[in-house]
């Protein structure tokens, strides 16, 4: 089903948000962002508004991931992986390899078993040195799951059977896999599209497993169908006013069908009712 571009008078945004960067979704659909500032907010979208319920200030958390209670994981720039529960107690969740520091840690992602997938997004030099790492359930010290570097891995996803791990190349202007093999490492590596002279950040899988892309540079969001290489613009505003900067997208509320999508350039979480799809249900381990 093609899709038409989205009225930019229609998109709503939650206010009060201190330049989110990634959106994170639980098991009821209730969704969460952070701010530059060390915020860690849960959105209410019946009453579109957003609550700060902890802070990690002055360190800084960019994506989450959550468990089925609701507990989020977080990617803290000073180099590991925090768990922030739902009162606000925050705790180390994860190191690098022989626990020191991650480069810049990015975003995670939660496979079926409670394993945590997590992009180090490296030193966002012109050099090509980021990382895929893979973390144990119950957490502790990352293992580097893909052998070679990766160019500026940002926002990751699982497809939904979890035979590929898809991530955004920032730096590449891409969108890449890496295979799953059956005893889970790592398999080839593939430049799944490469979109010249943008700047993509952030992407999430709808029910027909298309992938929703967020363009931080030229403040647009596009739909990828992998399986007939059809990309469509849902949105884009050159001005930036009614959409600006989005740095991510995730589908969220009870049913999954309201997109929203992180503004680093803005205040506000932009917010797309009425586009008709549903998203990928995501993993949500119990611990």
């Amino acid at each position: 089903m093609p899709f038409s571009a989205y009225d930019l008078a229609r998109i709503r945004h939650i206010p009060g948000i201190d330049h989110p960067e990634s959106i994170s979704v639980g098991p009821d659909g209730t969704a969460y962002t952070t701010g530059t500032g060390g915020q860690v907010y849960r959105l209410d979208l019946e009453t579109n508004q957003g609550f700060q319920f902890a802070s990690t200030a002055p360190r800084r958390v960019l994506g989450q991931a959550v468990d089925a209670a609701g507990n989020l994981y977080c990617a803290d720039t000073t180099g590991q992986v925090l768990c922030i529960t739902p009162n606000g107690h925050e705790t180390t969740y994860a190191t690098g390899p022989g626990g020191s520091k991650f480069l810049c840690t990015n975003y995670p992602a939660f496979d079926r078993q409670g394993n945590l997938y997590v992009s180090d997004s490296g030193d966002w030099s012109a050099a090509v040195n980021g990382a895929i790492y893979k973390i144990p359930p119950g957490g502790g010290e990352a293992v580097c799951w893909f052998p070679e570097p990766v160019d500026t891995p940002n926002a990751i996803a699982l497809d939904a059977e979890e035979k590929h791990l898809y991530f955004v190349e920032t730096h590449g202007a891409a969108i890449a896999r890496i295979a799953i093999r059956r005893d889970g490492s790592a398999g080839e590596f593939e430049r799944v599209i490469h979109i010249p002279r943008t700047v993509p950040d952030g992407i999430a899988f709808d029910e027909d497993e298309r992938i929703w892309i967020a363009f931080h540079r030229p403040d647009a969001i596009w739909v990828f169908d992998p399986r007939s290489r059809r990309l469509e613009l849902i949105a884009e505003d050159w001005r930036g006013e009614a959409l600006r900067g989005p740095t991510d997208v995730a589908f969220a509320g009870p049913d999954r069908d309201i997109l929203l999508a992180a503004s680093l350039n803005n205040l506000v979480v932009h917010r797309f009712d009425g586009l008709g799809v549903h998203g990928l249900k995501l993993n949500h381990p119990k611990f």
